[in-house]
C-alpha cells in the first residue's frame, strides 16, 4: 500500500493541496491553520475585510490581523466590558448609564454593554460601516440586526 493510500498519506496530500491562513502575531511568531472557507471577502475604503473559517470557527479579520473568532470571542468581549462596568460600580457606588465605545464594529463589545438592564444609551463610534455591515451579515452571533437596533444604541459611522 502507497502512502497516499493510507490515511496517514491521503491527511498528507491533502495538507499539501490545502490552502491556509497564516498570520504573524510578533517577529519571530506565525499562526498558521487551514483555511477551511472564504465566507466573505471586500476591500473598504479603509482596509481588507475578510470573514473565513478555520479551526476556531468564524473568524474576522481585517487588513490580516485577526479580531476575533467564533470559538472564543465571548470570553475578549465579556471580559472587556463586564470588569469595567463593576469597577465604575464599585468605585462610584452607582450603576453606569451611558457608555461610550470607540470601535467595536463587532457590535459585540455594544452586546455585551446591552445585557445590563440599567444602561441607558451606548454611544459607538466606528470609522469602517462596512465592517458593521459586513458583521451583521455574516457574523449575526456576535450581535447583529439585535444589538444594532437597540433602541439604547447609537452607532455613529466616523472617526472617534
Amino acid at each position: 500500500m502507497s502512502d497516499v493510500e493510507s490515511s496517514d498519506g491521503i491527511q498528507a496530500q491533502r495538507a499539501k493541496a490545502g490552502f491556509h491562513f497564516r498570520e504573524e502575531m510578533a517577529p519571530g511568531l506565525v499562526l498558521e491553520m487551514e483555511l477551511q472557507e472564504i465566507l466573505h471577502s471586500r476591500v473598504s475604503r479603509y482596509q481588507q475585510i475578510d470573514v473565513i473559517k478555520t479551526i476556531f470557527g468564524k473568524t474576522l479579520v481585517t487588513d490580516g490581523k485577526t479580531q476575533s473568532a467564533q470559538f472564543d470571542e465571548y470570553s475578549y468581549h465579556e471580559s472587556l466590558v463586564h470588569p469595567a462596568l463593576l469597577q465604575f460600580c464599585y468605585t462610584s457606588g452607582k450603576a453606569p448609564t451611558k457608555v461610550f465605545i470607540g470601535g467595536g464594529g463587532e457590535l459585540a463589545t455594544a452586546r455585551e454593554v446591552l445585557r445590563h438592564s440599567r444602561i441607558e444609551k451606548v454611544v459607538m463610534v466606528d470609522l469602517d460601516e462596512a465592517v458593521v455591515d459586513v458583521c451583521i451579515e455574516h457574523l449575526p452571533e456576535w450581535g447583529g440586526e439585535a444589538v444594532k437596533n437597540d433602541a439604547r444604541l447609537e452607532l455613529i459611522i466616523g472617526d472617534a
